[in-house]
């Protein structure tokens, strides 16, 4: 007597279920570094942006825009990006950008910050690290790139 079989066992859907589950274990971390990996390259390329914008002004004009608000474009430089400046959009690994002019000792010193907003959580000390690694020198209290405050500080100009 033949016997009509219309489906699996359980070992058979056991053994595809287990499969699924190990490729969904080496798959799925992978994923995450290469997401943390973008928005850390993100956040760099931004800040190099701005950093080349101010340059270029300072350069052109022989003065560094005046101090804005956070998550203000300082307005000399909004011609200089290609698209929307990055000043005004969130840090894609959290804060706002916020470009700093200050004057200590009689040397101006041009930087921009990584500060936690309302809108924005604070930035975690290890996507700052990252940032630093990007950025700098990988450490985050030595080079152009370093902890400040309550955020960090990429520092354009002395």
């Amino acid at each position: 007597m033949l016997l009509n079989r219309n489906g699996f066992t359980l070992i058979e859907l056991m053994v595809v279920v287990v499969t699924i589950g190990i490729l969904a274990a080496i798959v799925v971390p992978k994923f995450a570094r290469a997401h943390t990996s973008a928005t850390i390259a993100a956040a760099g390329e931004d800040i190099l942006a701005m950093t080349q914008a101010l340059e270029n002004h300072n350069t052109n004009n022989g003065y560094w825009p005046a101090e804005t608000a956070a998550g203000v474009s300082p307005p000399e430089v909004i011609s200089r990006f290609k698209g929307e400046s990055p000043f005004g959009k969130l840090c894609p690994i959290g804060s706002v950008y916020d470009y700093d002019n200050k004057s200590v000792n009689g040397t101006n010193t041009i930087s921009i910050a990584i500060q936690p907003s309302a809108a924005s959580p604070a930035t975690s000390i290890v996507d700052a690290q990252s940032l630093d690694a990007f950025l700098d020198d990988g450490v985050l209290n030595s080079g152009r790139f370093q902890s400040s405050g309550n955020g960090y500080s990429y520092r354009v100009s002395p």
